[in-house]
C-alpha cells in the first residue's frame, strides 16, 4: 500500500505498472530493477507516481506466508469434508442395505397375498360351479 501525498489517503492497486532497469550489479535471487506505478487517490482523486519493489517484496513473502497458511486452513476443511463424505456415504450404504432388506420383504408379502387371492378366486370358481351343478343350470342356457 502506498500513501497518497495530498491526502495521506491508503491507496492499494495501481493504475499502471512498469519497470525500470538496475544501476548496480544484483546479488543471486535479487529482482533485476524497480518497479513504478501510477496510483489514483479513492479519497481526493489525486494521481502519483510511487515505487513498488522494496513494499511488493514484503508484501510477497507477507502473502505467500498468508497463502501457506490459508492453504493450510483450506487441507483441513477439505480433510473435514471428506471425512463427513464418508461418514454420509457408509450412512447412506446402510439405509440401502435396509431398504433392500425391507423390499425383499414386501414382495415376499405380496407373493403370499396374490397365492391367498388366487386360491380363493379359484375357491369361488368351484363354488359357482357346483351351485349350477346343484341348480341344473348348463352354461349353453346361459349363452
Amino acid at each position: 500500500m502506498v500513501k497518497c501525498p495530498k491526502c495521506g489517503f491508503e491507496v492499494v492497486t495501481p493504475i499502471k505498472t512498469w519497470s525500470l532497469p538496475s544501476r548496480k550489479p544484483l546479488r543471486k535471487g535479487e529482482e533485476a530493477g524497480l518497479v513504478m506505478g501510477i496510483f489514483e487517490c479513492s479519497n481526493c482523486k489525486a494521481r502519483f507516481r510511487s515505487a513498488l519493489t522494496a513494499e511488493t517484496e514484503v508484501e510477497e513473502r507477507v502473502s505467500i506466508k498468508n497463502m501457506v497458511e490459508r492453504i493450510k486452513g483450506i487441507k483441513g476443511e477439505l480433510m473435514q469434508t471428506l471425512k463427513n463424505l464418508r461418514e454420509k456415504i457408509k450412512t447412506l450404504e446402510t439405509e440401502r442395505a435396509n431398504l433392500m432388506i425391507e423390499i425383499e420383504k414386501l414382495k415376499k408379502v405380496a407373493e403370499s397375498r396374490v397365492n391367498a387371492l388366487e386360491s380363493e378366486v379359484n375357491m369361488l370358481r368351484e363354488e359357482v360351479k357346483s351351485l349350477r351343478d346343484l341348480l341344473g343350470y348348463s352354461e349353453e342356457t346361459e349363452k
